[in-house]
């Protein structure tokens, strides 16, 4: 099995974009040479230009000249993609993940299987015992919960409001009206939230991030989202993002990198210090989040700033070392 192919390669990337382009209308030769240019590295345009205007004998033959000097594909069709071994092998690992399904309806997932019938996996994701994950993640095999993430996410692609009953983790009660933004996926809690919100007179008031597991209805509306929901909510984002420097101890670039996987972020590596300096941005729904999230990765990391919510992490260290005195001195 080729790990490389050169089906995949830059320079056949760059024919399939020309070709994809003369088909839409005949271009010039010097408006080949501009996406060669444009798409290829420096010396791209020297080494393939010309197999593509038929200058060198050793020429592609790929595009024929009309009596206008310009440019078309010889072919009728263009040709069909072609996968590689490993690439089909990464899809069929891809459609194992039983989040896969959620995504898409019942015919394409069995569509799917079956064009990949007799592909090996590249691996099996039941086999992947993931660590500092909750236990208690979504149930994705449940058909409710399948309904349920189906029927948000095309709301999200039609814009169309969503009339939410939701159960908080203090067994309060919430309905409203959600004009639902985007949903997201906390790979440590393993769980996915949308986030949307909440409408009061069809007018924008506040922003909510709801688990699914614990929305028990939803219906679609027949009125969309107000317009301009995603300016609304980058508006509310805080204006500092959170700064902190990383070390690589104990695996800490990856850890965190994977932790915080759903949140903006900002990284730059220092090669003298070897370490990672990163900008976390966050909405207030997601300050408490943020600050667990970081205390648990102990002395791997520096919190920077801003104060204020450099403040909040000490205060809480303070806290929890009362406890533990406390705890010491009763035993």
């Amino acid at each position: 099995m080729e790990l490389f192919s050169e089906i995949h390669s830059r320079y056949f990337y760059i024919i399939n974009q020309v070709l994809q382009a003369s088909a839409v209308r005949k271009l010039t030769a010097s408006e080949i040479a501009a996406i060669v240019a444009e798409l290829g590295f420096t010396e791209t345009s020297l080494a393939l230009t010309p197999y593509l205007l038929n200058t060198n004998q050793e020429s592609y033959c790929l595009l024929k000249k009309d009596f206008s000097g310009c440019l078309s594909p010889i072919a009728k069709s263009l040709p069909p993609l072609t996968l590689t071994t490993l690439q089909k092998r990464w899809l069929k690992a891809i459609i194992n993940d039983k989040r896969f399904a959620l995504f898409a309806d019942e015919n394409e997932y069995s569509s799917y299987r079956s064009l990949l019938s007799d592909v090996e996996p590249l691996y099996n994701p039941d086999y992947i015992l993931p660590i500092d994950m909750a236990n208690d993640g979504d149930d994705y095999n449940s058909k409710e919960y399948k309904i349920l993430f189906s029927t948000i996410l095309k709301s999200i692609q039609t814009a169309k409001v969503l009339l939410i009953t939701y159960e908080s983790g203090k067994g309060n009660r919430l309905s409203a009206y959600i004009a639902p933004y985007k949903l997201e996926y906390s790979l440590k809690d393993n769980k996915f939230r949308l986030i949307g919100v909440r409408l009061r007179q069809k007018k924008l008031q506040s922003l909510y991030k709801l688990n699914l597991s614990r929305i028990t209805s939803v219906k679609v509306m027949d009125w969309n989202a107000p317009a301009g929901l995603a300016r609304y909510i980058q508006s509310l984002r805080i204006p500092q993002p959170v700064e902190i420097e990383i070390t690589n101890e104990r695996n800490g670039f990856e850890r965190i990198f994977t932790q915080l996987s759903n949140f903006e972020r900002i990284s730059e590596y220092d090669e003298i210090t070897k370490t990672c300096f990163m900008k976390i941005y966050y909405y207030e729904v997601d300050e408490m989040e943020l600050l667990i999230t970081l205390l648990s990765f102990g002395p791997i990391i520096r919190v920077l700033g801003p104060a204020d919510f450099r403040k909040q992490l000490v205060e809480r260290i303070a806290n929890q070392k009362q406890l533990l005195v406390k705890v010491s001195d009763e035993v």
